[in-house]
């Protein structure tokens, strides 16, 4: 039968099985903003029971364990989601800004410019001794390469922001790592210890999440809740207590994969460090070195096709007439040294710069009416075969192509992203219906919690009368 004592006994494990309940609540009550915390609970079973064959008394409730609502699948599939998104977002941003540069609605361009720069030679083709309009040739040269050398800056200026960017993520995925390998630790005890640590889960978990946004990971967990964190399908950057990081390096171009020279390439640090850069395809990472590499880069391949093809091109004509000084045989652009630089030094040559009568118009000496040089200059934008990457373009199609394919890349981008982003939203609001805090639910559990510790006090009142009764009857 059972006796006092043992009622104590039941009503004392109630009590503190309610207040450990009233705490876990107050604690999911006090995380209801904090990023990726998870409800939890404290799962209880009965004690042991004692008897023979004709009762059998209980004693009371145990704390089994304080665990989280968790759903791995939805988890999975949220880092997959964010890791997408974030390669999007991170495109949006300098596609965004490389289709600025291009941007000829608020004023000129190169395609306006160049059309203006063969116009004015047609112009001089009609009176070529005109002093204005020749200032207006030189005028219109000059603006033209000086745009073009703006776009070439520009162009660098974003890929350099880019690099600087793609240092900041690898610090940070190497801080993420540092963190993922000590909760790894910490992890590690408490379950050696057997006791579930559901907060340092939650951590590990949302640094995992974000480190997903990076680049492609995988992740495995063992027996003992230690994880292992594999980047790019072969690079392992956590191993238990083990911690591999990344570092970023200034390189030569490489131009299997469109990086130029100067721009940081991604390595890990083992005993020979291995480059990463032509791996990393997702996440923010993956984003960034596609725009780098390739919009970038093809768009400054483009622009520097289309400076080295009309400063050769002027030149080989302008070289063949004869200025109103009588001289000929000169350069009307300075002649570029080679195409991967032609935007960047495209420049009036100094004679033209020093001298408007330096500015062939005419095929023969000492011709003031003759104009064969003018319209041979006036009609180089409209002919097509004096590109070698692109025979059958003209040079303003090549540029025009270009600007239309940035755009439609930018557009398309832009749909992406917003897809991804309503994804993700939507994935994150079914991950807080299911195990995020709901404050009513909360509240509601609350005052559960907060009858059953009344009542479980009242069982050791009712304890304590009883044995009072007891010991006044053997006074």
């Amino acid at each position: 039968m059972t006796n006092p004592v043992n009622m104590f006994n039941v009503g004392k494990s109630g009590l503190m099985v309610s207040k450990a309940a009233m705490t876990t609540t107050g604690h999911n009550i006090a995380n209801v903003n904090t990023e990726g915390f998870s409800r939890q609970r404290v799962d209880q079973e009965a004690g042991p029971v004692t008897g023979n064959d004709r009762i059998s008394i209980g004693h009371g409730v145990w704390a089994k364990a304080v665990t989280r609502a968790n759903d791995e699948y939805l988890q999975k599939r949220m880092n997959k989601e964010a890791k997408d998104f974030g390669s999007t977002e991170e495109k949006d941003i300098y596609l965004q800004q490389t289709e600025q540069i291009f941007n000829e609605t608020n004023g000129d361009g190169v395609n306006r410019l160049a059309t203006r720069f063969f116009n004015e030679f047609r112009k001089l083709s009609a009176d070529t001794g005109n002093s204005a309009i020749r200032a207006s040739v030189r005028e219109s040269s000059a603006q033209l390469a000086s745009e073009v050398n703006r776009m070439d800056r520009e162009l660098k200026e974003v890929s350099s922001n880019i690099d600087s960017r793609i240092e900041g993520y690898v610090r940070e995925i190497n801080s993420l790592a540092r963190q993922i390998r000590d909760i790894n630790l910490l992890v590690q005890k408490s379950e050696m210890n057997g006791t579930a640590p559901p907060d340092l889960y939650d951590k590990r978990d949302l640094a995992l999440k974000k480190l997903g946004e990076m680049a492609d990971i995988s992740v495995n967990k063992d027996k003992m809740g230690m994880v292992t964190v594999t980047m790019v399908g072969h690079v392992p950057l956590i191993v238990g207590e083990q911690l591999t990081e990344l570092e970023v390096m200034r390189t030569p171009p490489d131009p299997a994969t469109g990086k130029r020279e100067g721009s940081v390439d991604i390595f890990v640090n083992e005993p020979v460090p291995t480059k990463l850069t032509g791996s990393i395809k997702s996440g923010r990472l993956g984003g960034l070195l596609e725009v780098r590499d390739k919009d970038i880069a093809s768009a400054r391949d483009q622009i520097n096709e289309v400076a080295y093809t009309i400063s050769k091109e002027v030149n080989n004509i302008h070289r063949q007439g004869f200025g109103l000084d009588g001289g000929s045989g000169r350069d009307f652009f300075r002649e570029p040294t080679d195409k991967e630089s032609a935007a960047e030094n495209m420049r009036l040559s100094d004679h033209v710069l020093e001298n408007l009568d330096s500015i062939a118009a005419a095929k023969e000496a000492n011709s003031p009416a003759d104009n064969r040089i003018a319209v041979a200059m006036s009609g180089i934008g409209e002919l097509k075969g004096l590109s070698d990457t692109q025979p059958n373009s003209s040079i303003l199609d090549i540029y025009n192509s270009m600007v239309s394919d940035l755009s439609v890349r930018t557009g398309e981008n832009k749909k992406s992203m917003v897809f991804q982003k309503d994804v993700v939203t939507q994935l994150e609001n079914t991950r807080e219906s299911l195990v995020g805090v709901n404050l009513d639910e909360e509240t509601s559990n609350l005052i559960q919690f907060q009858h059953a510790y009344a009542a479980n006090a009242k069982v050791i009142q009712v304890a304590d009368e009883v044995l009072q009764n007891i010991l006044t009857i053997f006074k």
